[in-house]
C-alpha cells in the first residue's frame, strides 16, 4: 500500500482534485507579472496582467471563452498547499484569474470590467464553483513542473518571453538562498545565463522608476512596464564595456552596480529609451540590436554625458539672486516661490497619513478609470492646497464621490437595475439611494462596505450629511484642513474599490 501511495506521489500531474475557485491564491511570483509592482486583490493581478495591450486582448479572449462554453480543463491547472494549508496556483495563474472574475465580475478593473459584467450573465456561477486541480506535493515539485512546460529544453510547450524567463530564474535563485550552482542544478540554465538574469532584471526593474518614466510618454510607459519590452536590446547597449566604462556601471557575478549620479544616469537612459521605442528618432534610424554595433558610437555622442557620483558631488551650484521687483513684501518670498509652495505636493514620506499634508492626495497616487471629467479634478486635487482653497476643497470631495459611485455604477452595467429599483430616472436617484443599493449587494470588499456604513450614519462627522452641507448647505462648518484630509483618508478604501485609488 505504501508503495502504491509513493507511486501515486511521483505522479501527481495525472490526478485531479476539486478545488474551490474562491480559495485558489494567485502566485505573486509568477513571472509573467511585476514583482516590483504590490499585489494584493484579484484586480491588482488583473491590472497587472493586461498592462500591455496583446496582454489584454489575449486575456478577454479566455475569458469569453470560458464564459460562452464552460472551463475546459484541457491544460492542468497545477497548485501546491503553503504551510498555512493555502492553495497557491504555480501554473493556470490567467485562467483563475478569469474565473474569479467571471464569479465576482466587480473585482475586475475597471477598463474592462463592463465587458466581465456582460459576460459573466452568460454563465452559471455555480458551474465554475469548483474545479479539477492537480495537487503539486510542495513548491518545489511545482516548481519542476512549470520548468517542464517553459524551459528552452521543453520542445512543444508554451515558452516565456526573455523577461518572464529571467524572472523565474532569479526566483529560483532568491529561493535557494542566492546560490548559482544550487539554481543551476536546480533549472537547467547555463550559468552565464543566470548571471545575465541577475544583471538585466536589475537594469530593466531600474527603467520603471518614476525618475525615468517621468521622461516618457504614456505609451513609452506601457512598454517599459511591459513583459514584452525588447530585453536583447538592454543586454546588447549595458553589454558594452564603453558604456559601463562611461555610465559608471559595474558588472559581477551577483549582478550589477551603478556608481553613476543618479539624476544624469536617469535622463540618459530614458532617452535611450525613447530611441528604442521609436520608429521615427532623431537620429534617423531605428535603435536596435544590429544598429548599436554598427552605429554605436553615433548613439552614444547623442545620449545626455552620465556623470559620476563625486562628479556629482564637486560640482558647483550657482544660485541667482531673485530680482527686488519679484519678492512678495510680506512674506519676503517671490512669486515664483509662492505658486510652486500652493501647487507642490509634498515628498511621499510626509505626504502618507499625514493629517497636516498640503494636499488631499499627491502624485504618488493613482486612479483607473477612463473618464475624462474625473482624471481632471483628480489631477486639480493633486495640486490644489488644502489650507488655502477649504471651501473648494470640501465641495470637491463631495462631487468626486458622486463621480466615482457613477463611474463605478456604468462600469457595472447596473443603471438600468438602479432605475428598475426606484422607478424613477438614473439623474432623480439621490447619492444615499446610490450608496444603500451598492452596499453589500454590487460592492463585496469589506473596507468599502465599511466606508458606506460610516457614510449613511448621520450623526458621524465624516458622514454624507456632513458632505451634502458642503453643496447644498448653508453653514460654512467642518473645512478645517486637517478634517478635510482625514474625510478624504476615511473614503480611500471606497475610491480604491470605485476608481482604482491606490498608491503607485
Amino acid at each position: 500500500m505504501k508503495k502504491e501511495q509513493a507511486e501515486m506521489k511521483k505522479k501527481w500531474w495525472e490526478n485531479r482534485v476539486l478545488r474551490s475557485v474562491d480559495n485558489l491564491k494567485l502566485w505573486h511570483d509568477n513571472p509573467r507579472l511585476d514583482p516590483a509592482n504590490k499585489l494584493v486583490t484579484v484586480r491588482d493581478y488583473v491590472e497587472e496582467l493586461i498592462a500591455d495591450p496583446i496582454d489584454e486582448q489575449n486575456f478577454m479572449t479566455l475569458v469569453k471563452s470560458i464564459a460562452t462554453r464552460g472551463f475546459l480543463s484541457f491544460d492542468p491547472v497545477v497548485v501546491w498547499q503553503s504551510k498555512e494549508k493555502h492553495f497557491y496556483v504555480a501554473e493556470g495563474n490567467r485562467r483563475v484569474m478569469a474565473l474569479k472574475l467571471l464569479r465576482s465580475p466587480e473585482k475586475a478593473p475597471l477598463s474592462i470590467r463592463k465587458s466581465i459584467v456582460q459576460l459573466s450573465r452568460k454563465i452559471d456561477r455555480d458551474d465554475i464553483e469548483k474545479i479539477k486541480v492537480c495537487l503539486a506535493p510542495s513548491y518545489e515539485e511545482s516548481r519542476w513542473y512549470i520548468l517542464q512546460r517553459h524551459s528552452p529544453a521543453a520542445s512543444n510547450q508554451i515558452r516565456w518571453q526573455r523577461l518572464q524567463q529571467q524572472r523565474f530564474i532569479i526566483n529560483v535563485y532568491d529561493s535557494v538562498a542566492q546560490d548559482i550552482d544550487e539554481t543551476i542544478n536546480v533549472t537547467g540554465f547555463k550559468r552565464s545565463a543566470i548571471i545575465d538574469a541577475l544583471r538585466f532584471v536589475k537594469i530593466r526593474d531600474i527603467a520603471t522608476r518614476q525618475e525615468v518614466t517621468t521622461h516618457l510618454s504614456p505609451s513609452e510607459k506601457e512598454l517599459v512596464y511591459s513583459h514584452r519590452i525588447n530585453m536583447t536590446v538592454l543586454e546588447r547597449w549595458f553589454g558594452n564595456s564603453q558604456v559601463r566604462e562611461l555610465w559608471h556601471i559595474k558588472f559581477d557575478e551577483n549582478g550589477v552596480t551603478v556608481n553613476a549620479d543618479p539624476n544624469t544616469f536617469y535622463v540618459a537612459y530614458a532617452k535611450l529609451l525613447k530611441l528604442m521605442f521609436s520608429k521615427d528618432t532623431e537620429l534617423g534610424f531605428i535603435v536596435n540590436t544590429r544598429t548599436i554595433d554598427s552605429k554605436f558610437q553615433e548613439i552614444f555622442d547623442f545620449l545626455p554625458k552620465v556623470k559620476s557620483k563625486s562628479e556629482a558631488d564637486s560640482a558647483v551650484q550657482l544660485v541667482q539672486p531673485i530680482p527686488q521687483d519679484l519678492k512678495d513684501p510680506e512674506s519676503n518670498k517671490s512669486s515664483s516661490d509662492t505658486v510652486e509652495e500652493e501647487t507642490k505636493p509634498f515628498n511621499k514620506g510626509s505626504q502618507k497619513g499625514d493629517p497636516k499634508r498640503r494636499q488631499l492626495t499627491d502624485k504618488y497616487h493613482s486612479i483607473a478609470t477612463s473618464s475624462y471629467k474625473i482624471n481632471a479634478l483628480f489631477s486639480e486635487l493633486q495640486r490644489l492646497p488644502v489650507f488655502k482653497y477649504q471651501n473648494v476643497t470640501a465641495a470637491s470631495i463631495r462631487i468626486f464621490l458622486e463621480l466615482a459611485v457613477d463611474e463605478y455604477i456604468e462600469s457595472c452595467d447596473i443603471k438600468s437595475e438602479m432605475t428598475r429599483r426606484f422607478s424613477k430616472g438614473y439623474h432623480e436617484i439621490s447619492l444615499l439611494q446610490k450608496l444603500n443599493t451598492l452596499q453589500g449587494e454590487f460592492i463585496d470588499n469589506r473596507d468599502a462596505n465599511k466606508v458606506i456604513k460610516e457614510l449613511l450614519i448621520t450623526s458621524n462627522d465624516h458622514s454624507l450629511n456632513t458632505l451634502n452641507e458642503y453643496v447644498h448647505g448653508k453653514k460654512a462648518h467642518k473645512i478645517e484642513p486637517q478634517f478635510l484630509n482625514r474625510f478624504w483618508d476615511m473614503l480611500t478604501p471606497l475610491f480604491n474599490t470605485l476608481i482604482g485609488l491606490k498608491e503607485i
